[in-house]
C-alpha cells in the first residue's frame, strides 16, 4: 500500500476496535430491544409471538404511563435547575480565593464519586422518620410536626429523592464550570469593569459567554443521566408511596421483573428513547437557531 493511502486508512484501523466495542455493548442491545418490543414476550408463557407495533398501541392508551412520563419531566426538570444552578454559584465561588478554598476543592468531588446506590442509603438513613439526623434537628426546631415523616406522602417523598441526587451531581457542573473560569482572560472582566460594568453585567455579558459551551454540555449530560436515573429513587422510595413516585425508569424494572412482561419493559425503554432524543433535538436546533455561528 502507498504511504499516503496508509494514511487514510490508518486512522479507520485505529478507530475499530473502540467502535466493534460500542457496537458490541450499545448498538447490538438498543436493536435488540426494538426488536423484543415488537413481540408478545412474557416470562411466564413459552409463546413469543409477533405483534407488531401492539405494544406501543396498549402502552401509550395507559393512564400510569403518561402520570410516570409526567413525575419524570417533574423529576428532571427540578433535579436539571438545582444541579446547574448550585453547580455554578460553586464554581463561581472556587473561582474566588477565601479561607478553605483548598479544602472545599479537594473534597467537592466526593458526593459524585459515591456510587448513586450509597447516596440513595445515606439520604435515606438522614431523612429516616426515627433516627434521621436531618428529619431530627427539623423537629427539635420546630419547623415540621412531630410526627412528619418524608416518605409518608408523595411529595416529601420526591423531594428527598431530588436533594439526594441534587447533592450527587452538582460538584460535577462546579468542577467543569470551575476548569473553564479559570482559563477565562483577566483582561476582558479588567476592561469591563475599567467601563463601568458592575458585577451582573460582567457575568452575563464577559463570563457567562465564555463558560457557555461547558454548562450547555453539562446540561445535556445531567439532563440524560436524570432523566434515565433508576439507583436513588429505587433506593429512596422503590416508587412509593402508593406509586407517587414512580417514574418511567421504575416503571421499566417492575414490568420486566416484578409482572415478568419482558416486551412490555422494552416498548417503554423505547419511548423512553425517542422522547429524550427528540426532546435533545429539539433543544440543538433552538440552540444552533440562537447562537449560529457562535462558539457553542
Amino acid at each position: 500500500m502507498k504511504p499516503h493511502k496508509k494514511r487514510l486508512v490508518l486512522p479507520y484501523l485505529l478507530v475499530t476496535p473502540a467502535l466493534l466495542l460500542l457496537a458490541a455493548f450499545m448498538l447490538y442491545p438498543m436493536l435488540s430491544n426494538l426488536a423484543i418490543s415488537l413481540f408478545q414476550y412474557k416470562l411466564t408463557s413459552t409463546k413469543r409471538p409477533f405483534v407488531g407495533l401492539a405494544n406501543y398501541a396498549t402502552i401509550i392508551q395507559e393512564s400510569r404511563i403518561w402520570a410516570a412520563m409526567g413525575r419524570t419531566v417533574l423529576w428532571t426538570a427540578v433535579n436539571l435547575a438545582l444541579i446547574v444552578l448550585l453547580g455554578l454559584i460553586l464554581a463561581m465561588l472556587l473561582n474566588t480565593r477565601f479561607p478553605g478554598s483548598g479544602f472545599l476543592k479537594a473534597f467537592m468531588l466526593v458526593p459524585w464519586i459515591l456510587p448513586s446506590v450509597i447516596t440513595g442509603y445515606i439520604w435515606q438513613l438522614m431523612l429516616a422518620e426515627d433516627a434521621g439526623i436531618v428529619t431530627y434537628a427539623m423537629k427539635a426546631l420546630k419547623l415540621v410536626e412531630p410526627d412528619f415523616s418524608w416518605f409518608a406522602s408523595g411529595g416529601t417523598s420526591m423531594a428527598a429523592a431530588i436533594m439526594a441526587n441534587s447533592w450527587r451531581a452538582f460538584p460535577f457542573v462546579a468542577l467543569l464550570v470551575y476548569a473553564r473560569l479559570s482559563n477565562q482572560s483577566r483582561d476582558q472582566v479588567e476592561a469591563a469593569v475599567i467601563d463601568g460594568a458592575g458585577r451582573w453585567q460582567v457575568f452575563r455579558y464577559v463570563t457567562l459567554p465564555h463558560i457557555r459551551p461547558v454548562l450547555s454540555n453539562c446540561t445535556l449530560l445531567i439532563f440524560i443521566w436524570t432523566f434515565n436515573a433508576y439507583d436513588i429513587m429505587r433506593v429512596m422510595t422503590n416508587g412509593g408511596p402508593a406509586e407517587k413516585t414512580t417514574t418511567m425508569s421504575i416503571i421499566v424494572y417492575k414490568e420486566a421483573f416484578n409482572y415478568y412482561s419482558i416486551s412490555n419493559a422494552a416498548t417503554i425503554s423505547v419511548l423512553m428513547f425517542s422522547i429524550m432524543l427528540s426532546i435533545i433535538l429539539v433543544v440543538r436546533l433552538i440552540r444552533n437557531a440562537f447562537f449560529a455561528g457562535g462558539e457553542d
